[in-house]
């Protein structure tokens, strides 16, 4: 066998990422070594790209599982379903090791011997852990928004019967699991494993059986079960490695938490400090990124024993705990009625220790949910129609569960498979991530994280790019062309909301490096931008090289990042008074703009082309990436709004199902109506030729909003908030829909089951599109430009900007008088709102100064406004009219089409090879 790439094992341990490679020992025989936690283990053997010829399982369409010792024979394939499977009963060190010396490759798994030798500890028996904390915490209500307790409530996702639900710490980890049960109750993962599953919680010595729970309730600080006596909660306590496991009885007794470890006998230390137990595990069986102290504090004096499950089959039986691993029992010394225990993961021992007391004696439980209420209220909307209130405050909870520091600052695309830091996907998830929510300094962390990594190299490709995907320090891919423009986009509405002048002019020197870089190597000589056909949001390719969705060598969605970038470069040139580049990239602007109208739009057909093809023809596939070209640009419009609202009208009444807009229309030879699990097709043939994406929602939304369709808009908005609150994983969205559903009430989601952008889009829709609210502080102007649904009649909201500062809005609708309360919450001279208000028949601009309240009420029939503050300046314009979108309504599946997908198994992998498509291969 020749010429053997470097081959990876590529799991659910390490987010099928390329950190775990296989080294060579001797001719064909390969190794790695890999800390395995007590899981079950889902993984392929593949080179860098996933090829077909190199990408090793043990069947084509089964998983297999491995046992120990025993040799594996494997296969080239790619097939979806049919993973290596490995389960240790216990953590360890293992070796794996790859066999190439035959004509049928194949893979032994093997434990290696601990040599090192733990002193013998003894039982934990009634160890006493005190607690000097002071009176219970009490959350601090805000004036302007409901109160925390009721907020809560309003917020719950209750349900009697088993539901997922996903959590993170926003440090490196993230917990998931489901209700109702103690074989899938959860766990909290870390790097490459995890120590915390479920837990179980006892009232009065009886354990609160979860498979017969009241009820669950997803809230917003965590998970709860209800039963007869009382109720448990399992809490990731925010920006730190912490669960918080706690008990409440509706009378005080005796309460206890059982703690599901994940530690086999004899792997561990135990040491006993006066208000803390630390267990140290031993370090050779840490999997890679994994903490290796565990403190655990309580806020009552509790005392702590190993239980022997022997002689508790009742607790055992029921929560099906393993007897391989430890199991404590944390019991209150007196009569409480509520019980809360910390548990603290820490790499470093002191931080640990430090950790576990600090937040029993502080009452961190309190704390915690403190600040989950701070975070839903420094930004507050809460309107008459409760069902979309709960779903954007659920899409805004569920955004930062990608926020992490695993690699820097940043936010991963979705979970479980793409647990890391992709330039594109966080870029589009900051704006509702991290802006809208007045998250400003994490917003620039974010930024200065990225462009830190910035490739300088005048002689690669890549010069000027920031990463498409950071999946460790040492694995960083640059094989995007749109990360770095939605980075600089991203750059400028930062500076818009912050107000901070001083970042723009740090910040100049990446934005020039990534415009040189494009002249250097892209910008073709009509000024548009080229690019390899995979490289835009429609990556997917065959044996990682070849296109499924060829979109190259000039994407529409491209050119508009590429016009929104050059006229960012020329507001940052402009502040570090650099007239000279100023003038240079607004040439080049007017450039691109005038090549993109005159070769993407098509007059005749009155249809704009997704891409160029290399001869400049365009290519009139119907996809979602045209309604970019209406909202990435922040400055000036690419094209105007009488194609605009043709690009709305194709797009819309040819993709866009009640449940999201396809990727691909339906009448294309290429449409695939379903993603996933199906044997005529790689998913991967559908995954951008048909399937759903959640995150495309976000534009369409901002682009009927552009032509004021929205109350179609808002019938989008509502059927994803069913989603986000009744279905999938609680309270978030997934990565993809099949295109054809045949329930709207049990949708078939696909990819992962949480998506950063998913829910990220649908929370910026509220306050950006519907709301109105963009600042432009770089102007000293902030606008306020409601586009709002019929349906609500009454709304309250806080928009945050600029330091310490926000917009208190309330608004009322009275028939056809509509009435607005304004308020800054620190008066200011130096911003202007400009508030843009629409009659039946006219739009009304007006200019006022930020430095008292005052109310508005405006006649949407006669068009008459009512002042008690006279504006700076009023002017009226006629209202745009855009018939061509009269009438517009949801396109429908054609059930009784014949798909050739269907058809002819693996219809889009001939077509894809009989083409001629340059191979792309990646390069880190």
């Amino acid at each position: 066998m020749q010429n053997v790439p470097t081959l990876y094992l590529k799991g659910t341990f390490n987010g099928w990422g390329l950190d775990t490679p296989f080294v060579e020992q001797s001719p064909l025989i390969y190794t790695t070594h890999v800390v395995f936690s007590a899981d079950k283990h889902q993984f392929k053997i593949a080179d860098m790209d996933g090829s077909e010829r190199w990408t090793l399982a043990a069947h084509a369409t089964q998983s297999v599982a491995l046992d120990l010792a025993s040799s594996t024979a494997l296969m080239s394939t790619q097939g979806i379903g049919n993973d290596l499977t490995f389960t240790p009963n216990k953590t360890g060190r293992f070796q794996l090791t790859l066999d190439l010396t035959n004509e049928t490759p194949s893979l032994t798994i093997e434990l290696e011997m601990n040599t090192l030798s733990l002193p013998q500890r003894g039982d934990l028996v009634n160890y006493r852990i005190t607690n000097t904390h002071s009176d219970p915490l009490h959350i601090h209500n805000h004036k302007w928004a409901m109160g925390a307790e009721a907020l809560f409530d309003q917020l719950a996702i209750e349900s009697k019967q088993a539901f997922p639900y996903v959590f993170g710490d926003n440090v490196d980890g993230y917990y998931e699991g489901q209700t109702h049960n103690f074989a899938c109750a959860g766990r909290y993962r870390h790097h490459q494993g995890w120590y915390l599953g479920g837990f179980g919680s006892l009232i009065d010595g009886e354990l609160n059986d979860r498979t017969k729970a009241r009820h669950a309730r997803l809230m917003p600080y965590g998970i709860e079960h209800h039963f007869a006596q009382g109720s448990d909660c399992l809490s990731l306590l925010q920006n730190k490695r912490m669960a918080c496991l706690s008990v409440n009885a509706t009378s005080a007794t005796i309460l206890s938490i059982i703690p599901e470890l994940n530690l086999a006998h004899g792997d561990f230390q135990i040491e006993h400090f006066a208000d803390v137990l630390l267990i140290e595990v031993e370090p050779t069986l840490c999997p890679e990124g994994c903490p290796q102290f565990i403190a655990i504090s309580a806020n009552h004096a509790v005392t702590i024993k190993e239980l022997n499950l022997a002689e508790h089959r009742d607790i055992s039986d029921k929560m099906l705990l393993s007897p391989s691993n430890m199991t404590l029992s944390i019991t209150s010394e007196t009569p409480i009625d509520q019980l809360s225990v910390y548990l603290s993961f820490e790499h470093d021992k002191n931080l640990a220790i430090e950790s576990a007391r600090k937040a029993a004696q502080e009452d961190a439980n309190t704390q915690h949910r403190q600040s989950v209420y701070d975070f839903l209220t420094h930004y507050y909307f809460w309107s008459d129609d409760i069902e979309y209130n709960r779903a954007t405050l659920w899409a805004r909870l569920s955004s930062r569960v990608f926020v992490s520091h695993e690699f820097g600052t940043g936010i991963w695309a979705g979970l479980p498979w793409f647990k890391d830091c992709w330039g594109r996907d966080t870029f589009i998830a900051l704006s509702g991530t991290s802006l809208i929510n007045g998250e400003f300094s994490e917003a620039k962390a974010i930024i200065e994280n990225f462009a830190s990594m910035q490739l300088q190299d005048d002689t690669s490709l890549n010069d000027g790019r920031i990463p498409n995907r950071v999946t460790s320090k040492t694995n960083i891919i640059y094989n995007t062309t749109d990360g770095t423009p939605w980075m600089i986009r991203e750059i400028l509405e930062y500076i818009n909301y912050s107000g901070d002048i001083d970042f723009a002019k740090r910040i100049y020197p990446v934005v020039q490096r990534f415009i040189a870089g494009v002249e250097r190597n892209y910008l073709d000589q009509d000024g548009l931008i080229k690019h390899r056909h995979p490289d835009t949001w429609m990556d997917a390719k065959i044996d990682g090289q070849i296109p499924w969705s060829p979109r190259g060598p000039k994407a529409n969605d491209i050119q508009a990042l590429w016009f929104d970038a050059l006229h960012v470069a020329q507001t940052l040139a402009q502040l570090n008074q650099d007239d000279v580049y100023a003038d240079h990239v607004v040439s080049l602007a007017q450039q691109a703009k005038q090549s993109f109208i005159d070769k993407f739009w098509c007059a005749e057909r009155q249809s704009m082309a997704d891409r160029l093809t290399d001869q400049d023809q365009p290519d009139l596939s119907v996809r979602p990436n045209q309604l970019m070209t209406l909202t990435i640009p922040q400055s000036e419009p690419l094209v105007d709004h009488e194609i605009g609202q043709y690009i709305v009208k194709n797009s819309v009444e040819q993709l866009l199902f009640p449940w999201g807009i396809c990727s691909l229309n339906q009448s294309h030879e290429d449409f695939h109506p379903y993603h996933d699990n199906r044997s005529e097709y790689h998913k991967d043939a559908a995954y951008h030729n048909g399937t759903i994406w959640g995150w495309n929602a976000g534009f369409t939304v901002s682009s009927l909003n552009k032509f004021d369709q929205q109350d179609f808009a808002y019938q989008l908005s509502k059927n994803l908030a069913k989603q986000i609150l009744e279905q999938g994983h609680r309270g978030s969205m997934s990565e993809n829909l099949d295109a054809f559903q045949q329930d709207p009430n049990a949708l078939i989601e696909t990819g992962t089951y949480a998506q950063a952008w998913s829910v990220s889009e649908y929370a910026r829709n509220t306050q950006q599109d519907y709301l109105g609210f963009k600042p432009q502080l770089i102007r000293n102007q902030i606008r306020l430009e409601p586009k709002l649904p019929a349906q609500w009649h009454q709304f309250v909201t806080r928009l945050p900007f600029g330091e310490c500062n926000a917009l208190e809005v309330t608004f009322e609708r009275d028939n056809h008088i509509e009435r607005y309360q304004i308020s800054p919450v620190s008066q200011t001279e130096k911003v202007r709102l400009n508030l843009s208000l629409r009659s039946e028949h006219d739009t009304i601009e007006m200019v006022f100064a930020l430095t008292t309240p005052f109310t508005i009420a405006l006649d949407s029939q006669s068009g008459e406004v009512t002042c008690s503050l006279e504006p700076l300046s009023l002017t009226r314009h006629p209202l745009a009219r855009y018939p061509v979108l009269d009438n517009v309504m949801f396109a429908k599946p054609d059930r009784h089409r014949t798909f050739n997908c269907l058809q002819q198994n693996h219809f889009l992998l001939t077509k894809r090879n009989q083409q001629p498509l340059h191979a792309e291969r990646d390069t880190l």
